[in-house]
């Protein structure tokens, strides 16, 4: 994608975000919102000016969870689709226990997290695997078995070996299902990280937004929900940059569709 048509495929998202700031800005100046209630986007961005609390500190805290849960769960969720795919008996026996783990509320996990790997950055990163691992592990399985029977009838023709199909065909028909697991996995992992930190750390955005509520200080709350959606926003937008790399096709028959 060169950089015009990236510019006019971001252009109205990025209006549309604007013309929300800027409503939003109207909204509490005219009608007199108090900013206890609801402060101005001016207001939040003031509060990032507050030494008291540790904005660079937190905000680090909360990217390093954010990474270590994309990555890990990234990692575990295309191997675990890898063996299920390859292996059809694990598909009966692994994808039910993953579906009823997945059913489990991942907060209430988090006091075993916090048992089994104390206080720190470890029970946020594993809080936010587990949120984001299912939906990377069922997209993965997906693409890995929809490639065409027809396809796969004629390599095997061709006596191309089991790895060989994997790697020509099966794997490089799965990349759309991959990245588009990876999408999820960006703004899953955000969400994961930022509930490990209401409950599981004294430092990070989440646990910035805890402190905040106690002493009503809405600005630095919405502050902090300001730089938790970049962050999200700029994760999501490395993995679409990434698949414009490595499966450019994908995003053309999204833009066909």
């Amino acid at each position: 994608m060169r950089w015009k048509s990236a510019l006019s495929y971001y252009m109205p998202a990025t209006l549309v975000i604007v013309a929300l700031l800027v409503l939003w800005q109207l909204a509490v100046d005219l009608l007199h919102v108090k900013e206890y209630i609801l402060p101005s986007p001016w207001s939040a961005l003031k509060a990032l000016d507050r030494p008291t609390y540790r904005w660079p500190a937190n905000f680090l805290t909360t990217l390093y969870a954010v990474l270590g849960a994309f990555v890990l769960s990234a990692i575990l969720g295309i191997a675990l689709a890898i063996l299920i795919v390859w292996h059809r008996l694990l598909l009966r026996t692994i994808m039910p226990v993953l579906v009823l783990f997945n059913t489990l509320p991942k907060i209430a996990l988090a006091p075993l997290f916090i048992l089994w790997l104390g206080y720190g950055i470890w029970p946020n990163i594993v809080i936010g695997t587990t949120i984001a691992f299912f939906p990377m592990v069922v997209n993965t399985a997906i693409g890995l078995a929809s490639a065409e029977p027809e396809i796969l009838d004629l390599v095997r023709s061709l006596r191309a070996t089991r790895w060989q199909v994997f790697a020509k065909i099966r794997f490089p028909n799965a990349l759309p299902y991959i990245f588009a697991g990876l999408k999820l996995n960006a703004t899953m992992s955000v969400t994961g990280a930022i509930v490990g930190e209401f409950v599981a750390s004294e430092l990070g955005l989440g646990a910035l937004i805890i402190s905040a509520g106690v002493t009503l200080e809405t600005q630095s709350i919405f502050a902090s929900l300001m730089l938790i959606s970049l962050l999200g926003l700029a994760l999501y937008g490395l993995v679409v940059l990434a698949e414009q790399f490595v499966a450019p096709w994908a995003q053309r028959e999204d833009a066909q569709t």
